[in-house]
């Protein structure tokens, strides 16, 4: 469900979201650093999700074990374009391949602690090939 919204001016479509922290819903809010999604709790939870300049989420908010989870998916992937193992664009080709997931759902934004420790093992797995 999305509602338009207006934030310093602009409309803005603002999704209905859930608090991975406290199930309160998440509101669309600007910060200096942009938009972001923040707990309607605030500031007895301050969990948070960044969203997109038209105010679409960025992936699927999470608690902070997920999030660590992908922070942790994320270190392990970055390291096949970062070391020029491969250019970024292949990468994320090859991930789409490796755990065989479709153009739209290949991304650490959207995935759980299973996925992100699936694709932890892959790149691993990977890069002791490459050696």
């Amino acid at each position: 469900m999305t509602r338009e919204v207006t934030i310093a001016g602009v409309k803005l479509v603002e999704h209905d979201l859930q608090c991975p922290e406290c199930q309160a819903p998440l509101v669309l809010r600007p910060s200096k650093y942009g938009l972001f999604y923040g707990c309607s709790t605030y500031p007895r939870c301050k969990s948070a999700h960044g969203a997109h300049p038209n105010g679409a989420p960025l992936g699927v908010p999470a608690n902070k074990e997920v999030k660590d989870a992908r922070i942790r998916a994320h270190a392990a992937f970055d390291t096949l374009w970062n070391t020029g193992v491969m250019p970024r664009k292949d990468a994320y080709k090859w991930m789409q391949m490796a755990l065989r997931l479709g153009r739209h759902e290949a991304h650490i934004g959207n995935f759980d602690i299973a996925t992100c420790n699936t694709l932890i093992e892959a790149v691993t797995v990977y890069l002791k090939a490459c050696r």
